[in-house]
């Protein structure tokens, strides 16, 4: 009956749309204590620091909880292309951003434009439906990003390190973007936990290659002990039970709305860099955060179909 459908098929989305939220406080507090990590350690250590030991983890409970752990071979291609930009991409260039700029700007740039991204590409190579609120809000959000770094630009004389890691963060963005939407024929065939934790695996692989040369420098007896609690956090919480939901969430709802729970992260994000790190963003910077918001909201708001009860283009 259809009433016995939809109430089914309401039930495990709150429990997936609990995760989402919680996975966003993960993510949130990620940027301040990631941006605590590349203060002792280079940008790409830091990076395999975090995702090799998450993945090893994952691994673990891969191999623990499932039947079939290890995917068909059709599958493998699509891993790949997915950890190379979402994994090893990703990373270097969030890590390169972080070290770069302020943790506040990594955690309003790639929470808001990430959504940005996804729906911008579901619009013009997949088909979603093109509506005037989604429009507006993808002008919104561009228009808050202007104003949001017209500061940092405006006195780029004085901060030229900060622009090039808020590029970065934006070139991360994209990354997460395609990773959302790549991933979800990936997650859906195989499940979320062999996706997650293979996808970090080969990702980190690449990571190692590249940060190798750096490893050998890290004066690994001066780390601090706080350095090592951070890690600790890093690699628990918003890697391996934060990507597991996520994966979860992209899996059961599909990525456009797993991706649009992103606009939760920038406050998580910002309360976690005032504590931890001191960092107060300016006036004009969170005029253009609340205005690149507003617009995630708009991209993300369902359309009368889905308000009516058909689901939503995934």
């Amino acid at each position: 009956m259809p009433g016995e459908g939809s109430e089914k098929g309401t039930r495990p989305h709150g429990r997936v749309y609990a995760g989402l939220v919680l996975t966003m406080v993960f993510w949130g507090s990620a940027f301040a204590t990631s941006k605590m990590l590349v203060l002792e350690v280079p940008p790409e250590v830091g990076a395999v620091l975090r995702f090799g030991f998450g993945s090893l983890l994952m691994m673990a409970i891969l191999f623990r909880r499932s039947a079939k752990p290890i995917p068909a071979r059709a599958e493998w291609g699509r891993m790949a292309v997915v950890a190379l930009v979402g994994v090893t991409g990703f990373n270097i260039l969030f890590f390169r951003g972080l070290s770069l700029a302020p943790a506040s700007d990594a955690g309003m740039i790639i929470p808001t434009m990430s959504p940005v991204f996804t729906a911008m590409a579901g619009m013009l190579f997949l088909g979603e439906e093109v509506r005037l609120p989604r429009v507006a809000g993808l002008v919104l959000s561009f228009g808050g990003a202007v104003v949001f770094f017209w500061e940092v630009i405006a006195h780029a004389g004085g901060q030229a390190g900060r622009v090039w890691g808020d590029a970065a963060l934006v070139a991360a963005a994209i990354c997460w973007a395609a990773t959302s939407i790549l991933s979800r024929p990936l997650s859906v065939r195989i499940g979320a936990m062999p996706t997650a934790a293979w996808t970090i695996f080969l990702g980190s692989l690449v990571l190692l290659l590249v940060s190798s040369p750096k490893l050998a420098a890290v004066p690994w007896g001066q780390l601090s002990g706080r350095f090592w609690i951070v890690l600790a956090y890093v690699v628990i919480f918003p890697t391996v039970i934060a990507y597991i939901l996520w994966m979860e969430g992209i899996r059961a709802i599909g990525s456009g709305p797993t991706t649009s729970f992103m606009f939760l992260a920038p406050v998580f994000a910002l309360l976690t860099a005032a504590v931890l790190l001191g960092e107060r963003p300016t006036a004009m910077q969170g005029a253009g955060g609340a205005l690149m918001l507003l617009g995630v909201w708009l991209v993300n708001r369902p359309g009368e179909g889905a308000r009516r009860g058909s689901p939503a283009t995934p």
